[in-house]
């Protein structure tokens, strides 16, 4: 009889609060549900939960990354007691922001914290007045957060949320951050939380890719191509790989999918394959159960990982292996 495959992940996407102070319509965390936020902050981790249950936890699957979420992080009180802790447990720490709430003092605090190596993630939808209509901040504001830490020689990176909102401004969106040598990812609308009244109003349709983002996105090599993660061909990463996988996942390097590299959790302590199921797919509970158990003993986890067991056109793709599609838009 074959042992039993032992789950690994490197990143864990934290959604630590839901508190984020703004009312945005779109908001895709439920962070404007007031009455959702209020009964959240009677139930998320405590700092001591957060030390026992993800930074010792987190070892056992052999976490580094710590992407830290919200509502908006650093409204928790304890937020750069947890970054201190995070790495002094050997974790490195992204820190997603809108930008409102994030000045010269906190970054300072944020630096210091991390080692100087925190990573300040500015959300920008467009360069321009519509930033608001998704992010209710205005642009300019997040541009501040930027120039400080360029200034304070931290980390930075902007992350572009595309839909039906943005598509006019897109390409002049990626040519000012490409200009200004600062690294982005971009991600679809997603309909979270509040967001999903707004489905049909913002999520971009096959059309809108042909058209209007693949070439956009064509232009920039900072950008990815399609919204299939970054993938090659199995001989070429059979190649360049160390042979590292997460049963059927590759790892080293990361590629494709990343089902299977991240997981994510609720304030609450939920955890879910990706931060965008975090909404629909709970496959337990720090509380319950310690992250180790939960990756190891979930249909979802187990089922996620084995791409063998892939469908449709992605189980038929020669490259299910090193891409694995986008597990999260498929369901």
């Amino acid at each position: 009889m074959s042992a039993k495959p032992t789950y690994s992940f490197k990143t864990l996407f934290f959604e630590a609060t839901r508190d984020c102070n703004f009312s945005c319509p779109m908001c895709m965390a439920s962070s404007n549900n007031k009455p959702l936020v209020a009964q959240s902050m009677k139930k998320q981790l405590t700092t001591e939960e957060i030390e026992e249950y993800v930074f010792k936890g987190g070892r056992e699957i052999t976490l580094d990354t710590i992407t830290w979420s919200g509502g908006e992080f650093i409204l928790r009180p304890d937020a750069i007691e947890l970054v201190h802790m995070a790495t002094a447990y050997g974790y490195s720490s992204i820190v997603t922001t809108n930008g409102a709430y994030m000045d010269r003092a906190k970054l300072m605090e944020l630096k210091r914290a991390s080692g100087n190596t925190v990573v300040i993630a500015v959300g920008i939808n467009s360069i321009d007045e519509k930033n608001v209509e998704t992010r209710d901040i205005d642009c300019d504001v997040a541009l501040e957060v930027l120039e400080l830490c360029a200034e304070l020689d931290v980390r930075r990176n902007v992350v572009v949320t595309i839909g039906k909102h943005n598509l006019d401004t897109l390409g002049s969106t990626l040519d000012w951050l490409e200009k200004k040598g600062i690294p982005y990812n971009r991600s679809p609308f997603t309909p979270r939380g509040s967001g999903d009244a707004f489905r049909e109003e913002l999520a971009f349709t096959s059309e809108n890719m042909e058209r209007s983002i693949h070439p956009e996105l064509r232009k920039h090599p900072l950008g990815y191509i399609s919204y299939t993660p970054f993938f090659l061909s199995p001989e070429v990463h059979d190649r360049y790989s160390k042979g590292s996988k997460n049963v059927t996942v590759p790892q080293n390097p990361s590629i494709g999918c990343w089902c299977g590299t991240w997981l994510a959790m609720t304030a609450e302590g939920d955890v879910a394959p990706c931060a965008i199921m975090l909404d629909d797919v709970t496959c337990g509970n720090v509380r319950e159960k310690s992250l180790h158990d939960i990756v190891h003993t979930s249909e979802t986890f187990q089922r996620i990982l084995d791409r063998e067991q892939l469908q449709g056109k992605c189980g038929r793709c020669r490259c299910k292996f090193t891409c694995g599609g986008w597990r999260a838009l498929a369901y």
